[in-house]
């Protein structure tokens, strides 16, 4: 049913609660795995005093590649092969949507992030988002606090 399946990781909880769920998935149906870490571009306030430094966008890049590297540590461990993917200067949204359609993606698994009604609607939400961006199914996994 699932031959490919893309997982959207950003290190948090709620990602970490979903790598493990995938996991069950993909090992039951032995799918190819592509875990994905996305560096969006800086927020257009931030740049409103000039360029960000260089040390900080580097300093951001090796954060993030250290969250993808622990990601892909636990599919190993859990005997999952997956390609780790950094995207940078894309929104989540566009960027996980790019990566489901260029690995021919039957799944997307997410994390849902808890937030208030007034967050969600400032900042909006990625899962809602890809309902309508993604080729596949998308499978979101809900805390396990919850």
């Amino acid at each position: 049913m699932f031959q490919s399946i893309v997982f959207a990781y950003d290190g948090s909880v709620e990602c970490r609660d979903a790598l493990e769920e995938g996991i069950a998935l993909a090992s039951r149906f032995d799918a190819r795995c592509h875990l994905l870490a996305v560096i969006p571009p800086p927020h257009p306030m931030a740049l409103a005093a000039g360029p960000l430094p260089d040390e900080l966008i580097e300093d951001e890049r090796s954060y993030v590649s250290t969250i993808l590297e622990d990601g892909l540590a636990r599919l190993r461990q859990a005997g999952v092969e997956a390609t780790g993917i950094l995207r940078t200067d894309e929104s989540p949204v566009e960027a996980i949507a790019a990566i489901a359609r260029e690995t021919g993606a039957d799944l997307v698994v997410i994390g849902h992030h808890r937030r208030s009604a007034l967050d969600r609607w400032w900042r909006g939400s990625v899962g809602h988002s890809l309902l309508d961006h993604l080729p596949c199914s998308l499978f979101v996994s809900m805390p396990r606090s919850a």
